[in-house]
């Protein structure tokens, strides 16, 4: 079983760990560091939030200019909100897998279920491809996103490629919640149930 680490330990370990401005694939940082892949995916989405990383190609990350001077000054990293809150009321923003999968799509760019996956996903999440999967095609069918036309190459010979995906309708920090008794997306940006075409 994994060991659960508090919240800043694992921004502030990979942040350490990039902090010679290099790009490290997981790969590379499941084989430097002693956590799982999900702890460091977790670990990198919380530094992207923060503007400290960026992900320079699939799978790879890499210091932002505002992240090699928190490490060169030595920054421990402590849990709790990444920004501010301005809002009266709201949920924790890392509450939930989805609510991550919605934090990273809003990232920008063009992105796959796997991409997704890589950045929002933690070692407690359970069948998180399919959960992003079904997230997705629910966003995709109330308007928020739609698939692009080209798929991204997949790495087998007999594959057909990975689908592509972008967001088109951004209203917010808050994951649209999908409801089965109305079959609409509650959409707490906006307050209101936004219809599924399927």
């Amino acid at each position: 079983m994994t060991a659960r680490l508090e919240n800043g330990t694992l921004p502030t370990t990979l942040l350490h760990c990039l902090a010679d401005g290099s790009c490290k694939t997981i790969d590379e940082l499941d084989a430097t560091l002693s956590l799982d892949r999900g702890q460091i995916s977790d670990g990198a989405f919380r530094l992207i939030m923060r503007g400290y990383v960026e992900r320079i190609e699939k799978g790879c990350y890499q210091l932002t200019p505002a992240g090699v001077d928190a490490a060169a000054r030595g920054e421990i990293l402590k849990g709790g909100p990444i920004r501010p809150d301005t809002a009266s009321v709201r949920k924790p923003v890392f509450g939930t897998f989805r609510q991550r999968v919605w934090t990273a799509i809003r990232m920008g760019g063009n992105f796959t279920i796997g991409d997704i996956v890589m950045v929002a996903a933690t070692a407690e999440d359970k069948d998180a491809d399919n959960n992003a999967r079904w997230y997705v095609r629910r966003l995709k069918s109330a308007g928020y996103v739609v698939e692009l036309p080209i798929r991204q190459r997949g790495t087998k010979l007999t594959s057909s490629g990975h689908k592509r995906f972008r967001l088109v309708k951004d209203t917010g920090a808050k994951a649209p919640v999908y409801r089965p008794k109305t079959k609409m997306l509650h959409d707490y940006n906006l307050r209101e149930d936004v219809p599924c075409s399927k």
